[in-house]
């Protein structure tokens, strides 16, 4: 009987010791599980309602692929990371290649889902409508209605007065809206996305570009209203400066600025054709009627545009014509720039047409 009693008694003990190594063992491989990610590349929408207890959580995500098995992510949660009580509700886009670690820490900030949207540089306040509008944060009616805020125009720091002193401005917020990708959550007011692009805006005109401002007797106004001409005129990097020598100088000369782009800007339904009668045709931003600079911006310039509208080429031109690629030429004189017009222009055109 004492035999079959120290029998059971070393068999009841080999029993606990596997069942405390299997236990150990499955606590360790709980651990290696929250650090091993499923491979899997792409991102996975998941929103999580209020209420939703940690398992019911954890089986939303295997039902969308993020995890393998629903329990044995909420024993890890719990028991492991013991974090499962921080789960919040909210709107997520999660990595499929994440841990179970970092979805667990990802659905604990209860933020909503941030939706992207980009403005390109030279943007009008209309494309930025569009741009808002399609991102899904407004209504674009009332959008428009909103950039027209007198409230709202005052705050962004527009003047009363245009440049050089011409009349009111009338695209109010035009071109303080700095061009830039943003996200916002979903449902995010439209008034707080046009006040953080405008704080962008703000943010870029750093000290060096304030103390140029300064040295030159330039307030932002105007340097944003030469930088979106500059935008308008050249989509190539290296030729901005250029650009804004030609039109330093024209305003050392007290010559008209000329620049079809500020033209367009007052032409209803634009449809891609300059023609005479637009030319001729009088607005507050006619360049052809008007002196100096136009009352505003015409669109929003980037940094780059903004610095060559401070920092200018040193040269004596005074026109430049597009080569047909992107590219201008430059002259100092009306004969030259005639020349290059009747090449660049003229015959380009009808040599083009001859081909057809």
């Amino acid at each position: 009987m004492m035999k079959i009693l120290k029998y059971g008694v070393i068999l009841s003990f080999l029993i606990a010791i596997a069942v405390g190594v299997g236990g150990y063992a499955y606590w360790e491989s709980l651990k290696t599980y929250g650090q091993t990610s499923l491979g899997q590349q792409g991102v996975v929408e998941l929103t999580i309602p209020k209420g939703k207890n940690p398992k019911a959580v954890a089986r939303m995500l295997q039902e969308k692929g993020l995890i393998l098995d629903a329990e044995r992510f909420y024993r890890y949660a719990r028991h492991i990371a013991k974090e499962a009580h921080k789960i919040k509700a909210g709107e997520y886009v999660l990595e499929k290649s994440a841990t179970p670690f970092e979805i667990l820490k990802a659905i604990q900030s209860g933020k909503r889902k941030e939706i992207p949207f980009t403005v390109p540089e030279g943007s009008s306040k209309i494309d930025i409508v569009k741009i808002i509008t399609k991102a899904g944060f407004a209504n674009e009616m009332k959008l428009r209605a909103l950039m027209e805020d007198p409230e709202l125009i005052k705050e962004f720091g527009v003047p009363d007065r245009g440049a050089d002193e011409q009349d009111t401005v009338p695209g109010g917020i035009e071109g303080y809206l700095f061009p830039d990708t943003y996200q916002f959550p979903k449902g995010t007011p439209a008034k707080t996305i046009l006040k953080r692009m405008n704080a962008r805006l703000k943010e870029v005109i750093d000290d060096e570009i304030k103390q140029r401002m300064k040295a030159m007797g330039w307030n932002l106004h105007k340097t944003l209203t030469l930088a979106a001409i500059i935008e308008k005129e050249t989509g190539k990097s290296f030729e901005r400066p250029h650009i804004s020598s030609v039109f330093h100088n024209r305003m050392k000369r007290k010559m008209k600025m000329q620049t079809d782009p500020t033209v367009i800007y007052g032409i209803q339904g634009y449809d891609g054709n300059i023609r005479k009668k637009d030319l001729r045709a009088y607005h507050p931003y006619n360049t052809y009627r008007i002196k100096g600079l136009p009352p505003g911006p015409i669109a929003s310039p980037g940094k780059a545009a903004i610095k060559a509208a401070l920092w200018p080429d040193t040269t004596e031109d005074l026109f430049f014509v597009s080569r047909n690629d992107g590219t201008h030429i430059f002259c100092p004189t009306l004969e030259c720039h005639n020349r290059n017009v009747r090449k660049w222009q003229v015959e380009y055109f009808r040599k083009k047409k001859a081909r057809k």
